[in-house]
């Protein structure tokens, strides 16, 4: 497994072995493939298929857009990624945190670091109020949780002991 850095010392990505891209990257391509989301739309019962793939095919460029445009301008990324639940809340290192833009169904989720610095985890479509309400969404929260866990037992206390285990992980 590798940490890769998507933009800028603020947001990275966990790159699972065995896999072709990051999560971050990964989560683009499957958002943009319309084969895949036509597929998902059928299996999750979506109605007007048309309707649901071209709004996802806005989210992603919204979220693409929003991302870049943070980074570029040294904006913190907590405009974006907001805690994923009210324990969250506080100003903790390793909170987890969901990527959401009002009315937008697509979710980035990531572990802050430290202040604004996240590592995405993965993400998925939004198809229900919880995370535990679908499949996709549950196997989310269990790869936000065991990404915590990771980085916990690496010993990540602040941001000085993040860059350590990424430059150990590069080695």
């Amino acid at each position: 497994m590798k940490i890769v850095s998507i933009f800028d010392e603020q947001l990275y990505a966990f790159h699972h072995s065995g896999e072709a891209d990051n999560e971050f990257d990964r989560l683009m391509e499957l958002w943009t493939d319309v084969e895949y989301l036509k597929n998902y739309a059928e299996t999750n019962n979506i109605t007007n298929i048309k309707e649901f793939v071209e709004s996802r095919l806005e989210e992603v460029d919204e979220i693409q857009d929003l991302l870049e445009e943070l980074t570029t301008q040294k904006q913190p990324l907590d405009y974006y990624f907001e805690p994923l639940s009210p324990s969250e809340y506080q100003e903790r290192i390793l909170s987890l945190k969901k990527g959401k833009i009002k009315h937008n169904q697509l979710r980035i989720y990531a572990v802050k670091i430290d202040k604004d610095c996240f590592i995405i985890t993965g993400g998925a479509i939004k198809m229900s109020q919880t995370m535990q309400g679908h499949p996709d969404t549950t196997s989310e929260l269990a790869k936000l949780n065991r990404a915590k866990d990771y980085l916990t037992s690496q010993g990540i206390i602040d941001l000085d002991s993040f860059y350590e285990l990424i430059d150990e992980l590069h080695d």
